[in-house]
């Protein structure tokens, strides 16, 4: 179990009733050696003739977001990335958290694999140690459709390569229980599951070290 698991289940078992863990990891990891950054940004897109709103290119425009050639940039102030997300949310991927090897989280540069690519994917995960995602569920949830939330997250953080080489967990928040949460959790994570209770809440806590291990061939509910 890596250290930042051991971590994250004194944070869900440990927290007050007054603070939602599930929206503070970042305030809480603070009294471990990690850093935590909440929304952080691993994509914007990558040039003009990709975005379709009008109001959303002069937005880009008139707050100087692209070069001369109406490519977006390597590089955006932390104020940047944040207006971006939202004003114009449909054009930057955040992960729910980020995690870091010190308390110094990396700023994300970002780069295009090809001319015409829709991202700019961030380039590095260089003192990087997980993304962390965290859904909240209800106790009537069933296998299929906590699956297909689960595969979603996955599909689109595999879509940023470089976040496959490390850590990947996944947080389901529950008022009550829900022992389909669980099978799910199992399929996808296998023996890298726990369940943490506080309270009336019941966290389901799955990872992968790191993402790029998560067998996606397989499913709870196959496809019709």
């Amino acid at each position: 179990m890596p250290d930042f698991i051991k971590d994250l289940e004194d944070i869900l078992s440990s927290h007050s009733a007054l603070v939602t863990a599930t929206k503070s990891l970042h305030v809480l990891f603070n009294r471990t050696d990690y850093g935590c950054e909440k929304d952080y940004p691993v994509a914007v897109v990558h040039e003009t003739s990709r975005i379709k709103e009008e109001n959303a290119l002069t937005y880009f425009k008139k707050n100087y977001l692209l070069d001369d050639e109406g490519l977006t940039l390597e590089e955006y102030p932390r104020d940047d990335l944040t207006n971006i997300s939202l004003y114009t949310p449909k054009y930057i991927q955040n992960v729910g958290f980020i995690l870091s090897t010190t308390k110094d989280v990396p700023h994300p540069t970002f780069f295009n694999k090809f001319k015409h690519d829709y991202w700019k994917k961030i380039q590095s995960v260089e003192g990087l140690e997980a993304v962390i995602d965290i859904s909240t569920l209800s106790p009537d949830t069933n296998s299929c459709e906590a699956e297909e939330a689960l595969r979603a997250i996955i599909r689109k953080r595999k879509e940023v390569h470089q976040l496959k080489k490390i850590s990947f967990a996944w947080i389901v928040e529950i008022t009550g229980e829900n022992s389909h949460i669980e099978t799910v959790m199992k399929h996808y994570f296998e023996d890298d599951v726990i369940l943490v209770k506080n309270g009336r809440k019941t966290y389901y806590l799955g990872w992968s070290t790191p993402l790029q291990s998560i067998n996606m061939r397989y499913f709870v509910c196959p496809p019709e």
